[in-house]
Formats: C-alpha cells, sequence, structure tokens
C-alpha cells in the first residue's frame, strides 16, 4: 500500500487529471490510496465569503461553481456530477446565509472544496475503468477541538482509519480521501491548518503503515534551496527526516513542519514528486542518514525581529528562563532560535502580535533591545554543526562578502546552523552561501 496526496494545482485541469488517472493504472497491484486537495483557488474563496457582501457572496459561489462545472465538463462526466456539486454549494449557502461564522463553522465553510474535488477525482476514475469511492476524512482522521488547526487523535484514527478503508483496498477499490479535514469527538468538523492535506496523507499513511507516502506538488522535488532566488539550485535526491523538517521549519515551502511528523513516528519513507513531470523520481525522504558533515541546503525566513533581554538577575538565579518564555507564551509567541549567556537571552521571532505586549512585561525586570527587518539563513545538513571546517568557511564567506551577522544558533540536533542578518541582505547571503558551499565544477554534488 502507499498513500499519494495530490495538491489543489495537481487536479485544477483536464491534463493533470489524467496523469492521475495514469499514475493509479500503474500502480493498482500497489494498492493506492488517494488524498486531495481543493482545486487550487478554491479555498481563498471559501474563505473570502464571510466578510464579502451579500451580492458578492453569490458571485463568490457562482465563480466556484463555474471552476467545478468545466472541470466537469471537459473530463465528460454524466450530470450526477453537477448535482452533487449543486447540492454542496446549496449547504454552502445555508451556511454562510445567518450570523458570523464561529471556527467551527469555518472549518465546515472550507471543508466544501475537498468534499467537491473527491467527488470528482474518484467519478473520473471509476469512467476510466478504476473502481474507486469518494471517502470523507471526518469519519477516519479524530481530532482534538482546535478548530482551524487542529491535531490528530491516533488511536482512535488509526481504528477508524482501519476499519473503513481496509475493506475498500481489499475489495480492489482505490479511496480517495478528502485531504485537510477530520473530525472532533463531537462530530464537528475539523481542519488541520496549514499543509493540511499533506498531513491528512501522513496521518492515514501512519494509520494505515503503509510502504511510501509520496505527495505530489507542481516542483520535482526538496530543491538545495529557493529556486526563485538561487537559480542554481536543484531538487536532492535524498533526504533525512531531520534535515526535511529543520528545512521545513526555517522556511522551505514544500512541505509543511507538521506534515511528517506521523511518518517519522512510524518509519515511513516520504517521496515528493511533480504531476507536472511525473517520470522525474523526485526527493525521497528516509530515516538514513547520507553524506554527514556537508550542507545539503539553505532555507531562509524574513520578516524576523531580534529581542535581547539583559538582566543581572539571570546571574546565578533559577528560573529565570522559565519566567521569560512563559511571557512569549503566554502572548502565543513562538521562538525560533534562543542564544544566552550569564546575563543576558536573545531570541528571534516572526509572530510578532502580542510581542509589544510581551515586551512591555519582561521591561519590568529586565532592559529590552528590539530589532526589526531581519531575517534568518539556515544551512542543513547532518552533522554540519561538528564539521569545524564547514562552520569555518560559513563565515569566510560572510565576511569575504561583508554580511553582518547578528545572531549564530547552532542547532542541538547537529543538522542547523542558523545565522541572523539584515532583512536586505538575505537573498546575497543564499545566493553566495549555496554556490560556494554546494556547487561543484558547476553542478550540485549532492
Amino acid at each position: 500500500m502507499f498513500v499519494a496526496k495530490f495538491g489543489g494545482t495537481s487536479i485544477a485541469k483536464k491534463s493533470e487529471i489524467l496523469t492521475i488517472i495514469d499514475i493509479v493504472k500503474k500502480n493498482l497491484k500497489k494498492q493506492p490510496i488517494l488524498v486531495v486537495s481543493a482545486i487550487s483557488g478554491v479555498t481563498e474563496k471559501l474563505l473570502s465569503l464571510p466578510d464579502a457582501k451579500k451580492k458578492d457572496k453569490k458571485e463568490i459561489i457562482s465563480s466556484v461553481r463555474q471552476m467545478h462545472v468545466k472541470l466537469i465538463n471537459d473530463l465528460s462526466l454524466d450530470e450526477s456530477s453537477v448535482k452533487y456539486l449543486d447540492k454542496e454549494l446549496g449547504k454552502l449557502s445555508e451556511l454562510i446565509s445567518g450570523k458570523k461564522l464561529s471556527p467551527s463553522g469555518m472549518d465546515k465553510l472550507v471543508s466544501y472544496g475537498e468534499i467537491i474535488s473527491s467527488f470528482i477525482i474518484a467519478n473520473v476514475l471509476v469512467k476510466n475503468g478504476i473502481k474507486s469511492v469518494q471517502v470523507i476524512s471526518t469519519k477516519l482522521i479524530v481530532t482534538d477541538d482546535n478548530f482551524q488547526n487542529a491535531e490528530f487523535l491516533s488511536k482512535e484514527t488509526q481504528r477508524k482509519t482501519k476499519k473503513i478503508l481496509y475493506p475498500l483496498i481489499k475489495d480492489g477499490i482505490v479511496p480517495v480521501v478528502t485531504g485537510f479535514i477530520g473530525a472532533n469527538k463531537k462530530n464537528q468538523i475539523t481542519t488541520l491548518g496549514r499543509g493540511g492535506s499533506d498531513y491528512s496523507a501522513s496521518i492515514i499513511g501512519f494509520s494505515l503503515g503503509v510502504e511510501e507516502i509520496q505527495i505530489w506538488t507542481d516542483v520535482d522535488g526538496i530543491f538545495t534551496s529557493d529556486p526563485r532566488v538561487v537559480k542554481s539550485a536543484r531538487p536532492l535526491n535524498i533526504i533525512s527526516f531531520r534535515e526535511a523538517s529543520e528545512l521545513a521549519t526555517f522556511g522551505a515551502k514544500v512541505l509543511h513542519p507538521r506534515t511528517i511528523k506521523p511518518a517519522i513516528k512510524a518509519g515511513i519513507p516520504v517521496r515528493v514528486l511533480n504531476t507536472f513531470n511525473p517520470t522525474y523520481a523526485g526527493s525521497l525522504i528516509k530515516k538514513e542518514n547520507i553524506n554527514v558533515g556537508f550542507v545539503k541546503a539553505i532555507s531562509f525566513k524574513r520578516n524576523i525581529a531580534l529581542v535581547n533581554i539583559y538582566s543581572t538577575e539571570m546571574l546565578l538565579q533559577k528560573g529565570f528562563l522559565v519566567r521569560v518564555f512563559q511571557i512569549f507564551a503566554e502572548n502565543k509567541i513562538s521562538i525560533d532560535l534562543v542564544s544566552v549567556s550569564e546575563v543576558s537571552v536573545s531570541v528571534t521571532l516572526d509572530n510578532k502580535e502580542g510581542l509589544d505586549k510581551s515586551i512591555k512585561t519582561l521591561s519590568k525586570f529586565s532592559n529590552i533591545t528590539r530589532s526589526d527587518n531581519l531575517g534568518i539563513v539556515s544551512l542543513i545538513g547532518e552533522g554540519i554543526t561538528s564539521a569545524a571546517h564547514t562552520i569555518r568557511r560559513i563565515f569566510d564567506i560572510l565576511e569575504r562578502e561583508k554580511i553582518l551577522v547578528r545572531m549564530i544558533s547552532l542547532g542541538a540536533t547537529d543538522i542547523n546552523i542558523s545565522i541572523v542578518i539584515e532583512s536586505d541582505k538575505i537573498e546575497k547571503a543564499v545566493r553566495v552561501l549555496h554556490n560556494r558551499l554546494l556547487l561543484r565544477n558547476g553542478t550540485i554534488s549532492i
């Protein structure tokens, strides 16, 4: 068995859906389970509905209908698909006709994108001679009550997933599962937050113990850096779970940091593939480490704030750091990097909401300085913090380019060297570090 997740761009047009059909046909003996997102652009339209005027709401729903009807017609599906579409859009219209939506109402609102797309994909598979059924993931994935960013409950999810999907797979039926959504114990629809469909695929793979989880997207895999910034960036053939997690946490856009947690727990390889280039092998994420001691990829974050907290109370005092981090936690601020000395602590963060309140509280017992317009450049690779020659080369390159480092953090996992620099130097730093550390004779050596 394997799980294959197809994103919004992979199901937006007839040509891409025909590619999906071909992929499924070639792999029927391997018992595929599909997870699909909403058609590209649909979720954004649905999210705009609550604040739209009455007239605009009708136009938005009409636009969503037209997108799906065009796809249905292009795929030559019968009238039943249009009837299903209109039935679901009728429920959607009713949902937004009343008072302001609660967080649970918002989750129900955006679920219609995946519900409609999964029905279309299942129908087109059947039309092409493949036994298939739509499966709404509210029947599979049990979550907590954290609407809009829910976390799955593993035991309950495993039990339901096995009970529903195993019989279908045994009968040679390809399940087409809605990504992004689940349900709490009260059967209220929840969503899994950013990267939710990838997360759904990982959860289902974990629950069934599949051989591989495939994430089909619109790029050739996980790149050595953002190709929009670094023209010489290339896809990585193999990368470890830990490296992939660090890349996602520090700015890489292909996978959300949560996505591969269930896969890591179950030791299931994850492969990132391109629907627009289906013969390419993509990037394989696995447990084993290769090329230890070398930088494999460089990611970055913009718009970072650096907060320096200085207090003589820190000296030989217990509990000071607990007090500092508790203040950030109370204001729902997540910290990226930390650097600590005897009497000071420096932190970086990209969620600045609540920062002013935090600084006001911290100022009661410490001196605070804040710097904005900064960014983080993260160099990722197994064992690089233990490789003295790598660290030396990084700083030689930055010094030669006159790029001032405001803060440095060597990750405890031995795979991340992160530097804080001025935001306007980010692209230059990423390019020179990438090309001088990763290129050999003009090509990527890893």
